[in-house]
């Protein structure tokens, strides 16, 4: 068995591809370790530090899971990590050439604009694919390779064009979900002409300086160091208030002058924010294998490879180091245990109380856990029910919904379990860590969050036991006075 693991692993550093599946660049890049999948990528296109290479952390990228709703994918894009399950196909633009394999809306486009070697796009903007300084000019070299190693053609190309015009008359009249790029960030892209690498940001104590611009800027106190939790329902409510909500596409945040100067781009996902707030804090700068905390884990070994083939990499990729005075343990990784999780589970009797005091509801259950029934359709779930994680609550007319990981709807609170959760179902929020779906989070949020419902959950503790007491005692009760007067009805 080991000879195998040994010999998958030469084949993957041997045959791995040569260039960056999302920026289509060259240079250290590390491998999927999802299967036989060859997909490489830089750590900062995926959202990952340079700490994350020497981890050794089994990690998945995006091509394996769905786009919408993050279960196992089973059509991907030729040119870039999107892709959609047998579910979710009615509901994006995706358009199938060979297998499972085909085109995102997107990458055809661009794919279109090469074969047809035209040098500007349908709304009049012009692009230089023969610029290598650009987003476009490498998608053309990287369509080339894929072209050749997947035996594509151009007939290919112009079927899989007409399939996406066909689909797009029938759905015509239904919300569809584009999937690739947002066209803000493309014409973002296109205006900003060169690819400029990214700056490494300037931190003012716990956060960079653009996030604490940003909470003075809205008059929120940043003497006190505050948790991703805490930031995200910030700017949450803030979206909420400036209403800058796409007016098609709710999940769609349109940045005005202030999120712009945070984020630096024109539009985001609302359930990217906190993906996205990661690398504004400093407790995230230097997190190493040493700093984690796991119990009864065992991290497969990521496999790391220099391509020998590299394309305008400079030093200026590689993130300049700041020096941070941090303790040892706020940069720990809580463990995701049974242990932990007690901590900040809430069962739906709880939520409903908390509910009552709608003024602290919000920063009370965000970035607790719950207990949810799983879909009986999906055979993949071993469980009745898994955990999940509430980012968010969306206020209606008659009820609060609450935001949750890795589902694309909204739950009612009569949805929630009130039960006990198993360790098999925190086996699998464990597991949806390490495939990437969720952030562990830190020692710190957890314990801010602990603190925070320590006292509601004891007391909603407390008085379940003195239920169940009260009902152990009348049982006895019943059963001694049926033993005294057996013959009374």
């Amino acid at each position: 068995m080991k000879k195998e693991n040994k010999l998958k692993k030469i084949i993957k550093e041997r045959d791995s591809e040569d260039w960056c599946f999302e920026c289509k660049d060259g240079g250290t890049l590390m491998i999927c370790d999802y299967g036989d999948c060859l997909k490489v990528y830089h750590p900062e296109c995926v959202g990952k530090d340079d700490s994350f290479m020497e981890n050794k952390e089994h990690w998945t990228c995006n091509w394996h899971s769905c786009l919408v709703c993050q279960k196992t994918a089973k059509f991907h894009c030729f040119c870039c990590p999107n892709a959609v399950c047998g579910c979710c196909f009615n509901a994006v633009e995706f358009a199938p050439v060979r297998g499972k394999k085909g085109f995102c809306n997107n990458c055809l486009k661009l794919v279109l604009l090469v074969e047809q070697n035209v040098d500007y796009d349908s709304d009049g903007e012009n692009i230089d694919f023969n610029d290598r300084e650009t987003y476009e000019g490498l998608f053309k070299e990287y369509w080339y390779i894929i072209k050749e190693d997947e035996g594509l053609t151009v007939d290919n190309v112009y079927s899989a064009d007409a399939q996406l015009k066909k689909s797009e008359n029938l759905k015509c009249c239904s919300n569809s979900v584009r999937i690739g790029k947002a066209k803000d960030d493309i014409e973002y892209q296109k205006a900003m002409g060169k690819r400029k690498e990214p700056k490494a940001l300037e931190f003012i104590g716990w956060g960079s300086k653009p996030l604490i611009t940003f909470l003075t800027s809205i008059g929120k106190d940043t003497t006190r160091q505050l948790s991703e939790y805490d930031v995200e329902s910030i700017i949450s409510g803030y979206i909420q208030e400036k209403n800058l909500f796409h007016p098609e596409k709710k999940k769609k945040v349109l940045c005005d002058e202030l999120l712009y100067s945070l984020f630096r781009k024109k539009s985001v996902d609302k359930n990217k924010i906190y993906t996205l707030l990661e690398v504004h804090f400093a407790v995230n700068l230097e997190q190493s294998e040493e700093d984690e905390i796991i119990l009864g884990e065992k991290n497969n070994e990521n496999i790391i490879v220099a391509c020998k083939k590299q394309k305008t990499l400079s030093s200026s990729r590689t993130y300049q180091e700041k020096e941070v005075n941090l303790t040892v343990k706020q940069s720990w990784s809580a463990a995701i245990v049974a242990e932990n999780i007690k901590l900040v589970y809430l069962r739906k009797s709880l939520v409903e109380r908390l509910l009552k005091q709608p003024e602290s509801f919000e920063c009370r259950v965000v970035g607790s856990f719950v207990r949810v029934k799983t879909d009986p359709r999906d055979y993949q779930q071993r469980s009745s029910h898994q955990l999940l994680q509430v980012r968010g609550i969306k206020k209606t007319s008659s009820e609060i919904l609450l935001q949750v990981s890795s589902m694309p709807i909204d739950l009612h609170i009569a949805m929630l379990s009130d039960g006990d959760f198993t360790e098999e179902e925190c086996e699998d929020l464990q597991q949806m860590v390490k495939n990437g779906l969720l952030k562990k989070p830190t020692v710190v949020d957890l314990e801010q969050k602990a603190r925070s419902l320590h006292e509601d959950i004891t007391k909603h503790w407390i008085e379940t036991e003195l239920v169940k007491l009260q009902k152990c005692i009348d049982r006895a009760n019943e059963k001694g006075w049926r033993s005294e007067y057996p013959f009374m009805v």
